[in-house]
């Protein structure tokens, strides 16, 4: 099975020094259970701080929502950056770069813990980092779609 025939795969925000703050694509939860963000961080200095929005529409931050993440166990490049650390929740997550810099992180929302009426989800970084090269990419996950008959996500 391949991964691309059953997941939805977004281009959620463009490798960049995002220091003044970012906020990534908007993307709709309806037709989804789960999505998980893939946060490639390569430089980070200062403390930024990640937070996930959900709204009534495209490009709408109204409930900053809990979501679930982890973090690889080593940086890019050592034999241990495959293992990660146990789930964690936040809903405002302060990325220290000398915990998160050229680390992998997951982030994962569950479309049914999301405000009612809101199924829009907006990935947020705060301006408060000094440099945070990253680049993301969002897999929405449901099962019932295929490639070819799966709905869009950013409409």
């Amino acid at each position: 099975m391949r991964m691309s025939e059953h997941c939805g795969i977004i281009y959620g925000l463009k490798p960049g020094d995002h220091q003044a703050g970012a906020v990534g694509d908007s993307v709709l939860m309806e037709s989804y259970r789960t999505i998980s963000f893939l946060i490639q961080f390569a430089t980070l200095t200062g403390d930024a701080v990640l937070s996930i929005y959900s709204g009534a529409t495209d490009g709408t931050k109204t409930t900053q929502e809990t979501f679930n993440y982890r973090l690889a166990d080593q940086v890019q490049g050592n034999t241990a950056a495959d293992g990660y650390a146990a789930w964690s929740t936040s809903s405002a997550l302060t990325l220290t770069a000398a915990t998160y810099q050229n680390k992998l992180l997951i982030v994962e929302v569950d479309a049914q813990a999301l405000t009612d009426g809101q199924p829009w989800v907006t990935l947020d970084f705060s301006a408060a980092a000094d440099a945070l090269n990253a680049a993301v990419v969002a897999v929405l996950h449901d099962g019932r779609y295929h490639a070819h008959d799966m709905p869009g996500a950013l409409v």
